[in-house]
């Protein structure tokens, strides 16, 4: 008889214990994401990369209309409509290949830096900045070997 009393009483407690925990969760994130639609201060990365700029309404619909209808400069492939969630393009300046994501282009800079750099889709991106970080794990291959049409990229070094 006090067997099914434990585990009912033990039952309760985990499930309390589980739903305490998740509203917990859910206020937590409910708070960053008021902060973020506020404006508030750039979330701290601390791992070396540049901080990250959350962009007011105005300026993320300037960077929308900015990359509406262009090409990758890398891929040639036409830049997806940007979304709210997801990864977003960037930019590259072409005369050193350096790339920044979609959240490092300050808002101070902002129109000199569409004036000046050239569109990157999410992918090639995400691929040049990488190569950025980390040259020594980057192997370039020549690939008009094997592929019918060669791939006409700008590579980081020239």
């Amino acid at each position: 008889m006090i067997l099914p009393l434990v585990v009912i009483i033990g039952s309760a407690a985990v499930v309390s214990a589980g739903m305490y925990l998740t509203l917990r969760g859910f206020r937590a994130s409910e708070k960053r994401a008021a902060a973020t639609m506020n404006g508030d201060a750039p979330v701290p990365s601390g791992n070396g990369h540049p901080p990250i700029a959350r962009h007011d309404a105005a300026t993320n619909e300037q960077l929308k209309h900015f990359f509406e209808g262009k090409s990758c400069a890398i891929c040639h492939r036409p830049i997806p409509l940007v979304q709210r969630t997801g990864l977003k393009p960037g930019l590259m300046n072409p005369a050193t290949h350096e790339t920044q994501s979609w959240d490092q282009i300050p808002n101070e800079n902002l129109s000199a830096a569409l004036q000046t750099q050239v569109p990157l889709c999410s992918t090639c991106q995400v691929a040049e900045s990488f190569r950025q970080r980390h040259p020594d794990l980057v192997v370039d291959r020549d690939r008009s070997a094997h592929d019918t049409q060669p791939h006409d990229r700008i590579v980081a070094g020239s």
